[in-house]
């Protein structure tokens, strides 16, 4: 397991930075993100729960005595994030974002021109990335081929089990092609994947995951293409090209829950085409493994 906490207080403003730096391994490798709000009191995600963070470095649920961000706070964090050159990552921060190192990202909220640029940067959340081998293991006995479609919500570790599914399913002798549009996936630098993937990947890194699916589809010969979070109708076409082309699809989508599922038209749809034979539900609570539920009960 590779712990990225460290590396990130790289990308944080000094004064933010040493707050931190005496947490201990045992609490760092629980911390999910890293929360800069101007004016705000500094927060941390830990086991998908909100805990502020004081000057001191103790945390608590209790605001009133949290270390408060500054503009300036906010303003060093994104010079660093962006390495000194927002020209150099103006594509990413269209989409709301900054990659960094190891498959973390930034993400940025604040005024956004209709040319997509920001200013007055109000927020940077630093999420964390996680690579834990094994975690799919129940997902990859209960697989019995076809499409899979793995549910749960923000924060549930969707990413982190599909990345482990598609090492296990490589490893198993499976050709896949992984569509890594915002390089949580695979964590790719100079052409090589920082996490283990498998034997028999291939990764392509796009924005347009529809494009990576059919440059996939059509030059790759895989017989797995694998992404992150369908949510568009050209994913969708892009699938069911998949499908009529007997290349199996594996992604994952938010949903709050079991009940939620159904008021997904994008889920709804995606299961309509018959390219998902396998579903797993993740329920968000720390250490419950997936569910698998059967597509004709979501469809009832």
């Amino acid at each position: 397991m590779v712990n990225l906490f460290y590396r990130c207080l790289d990308s944080i403003a000094p004064s933010v930075a040493a707050i931190f730096s005496d947490f201990s391994e045992s609490i760092s490798k629980d911390i999910q993100e890293i929360r800069i709000r101007n004016g705000m009191p500094l927060a941390v995600t830990v086991r998908g729960k909100s805990l502020f963070v004081q000057k001191s470095g103790q945390t608590s649920y209790n605001p009133n005595n949290a270390y408060y961000c500054s503009k300036d706070d906010i303003e060093k964090t994104f010079d660093l994030i962006t390495n000194h050159s927002v020209f150099a990552h103006k594509e990413e921060i269209k989409e709301g974002f900054v990659r960094l190192f190891g498959g973390c990202r930034a993400g940025i909220s604040g005024t956004f021109s209709k040319e997509g640029m920001i200013f007055d940067v109000s927020g940077i959340n630093v999420r964390i990335a996680k690579e834990f081998i094994g975690c799919a293991d129940t997902i990859f006995k209960e697989y019995n081929g076809g499409g899979a479609l793995i549910l749960g919500p923000p924060g549930s570790g969707k990413t982190t089990l599909l990345r482990d599914f598609i090492r296990q399913l490589s490893n198993e002798g499976y050709r896949v092609s992984v569509i890594d549009s915002r390089g949580e996936i695979s964590a790719s630098y100079s052409g090589k994947s920082f996490y283990n993937l498998g034997y028999n990947t291939d990764t392509y890194i796009t924005y347009d995951k529809s494009f990576g699916v059919i440059a996939a589809l059509r030059t790759m010969f895989p017989q797995i293409i694998a992404f992150d979070e369908i949510g568009t109708n050209a994913e969708l076409r892009s699938i069911e090209d998949c499908f009529n082309a007997g290349v199996n699809i594996i992604t994952t989508a938010h949903t709050g829950g079991f009940n939620d599922i159904k008021s997904r038209n994008i889920i709804e749809n995606l299961l309509k085409t018959g390219a998902i034979q396998n579903v797993f539900l993740l329920s968000g609570n720390i250490g419950e493994k997936a569910r698998k539920i059967g597509v004709e009960e979501i469809m009832l």
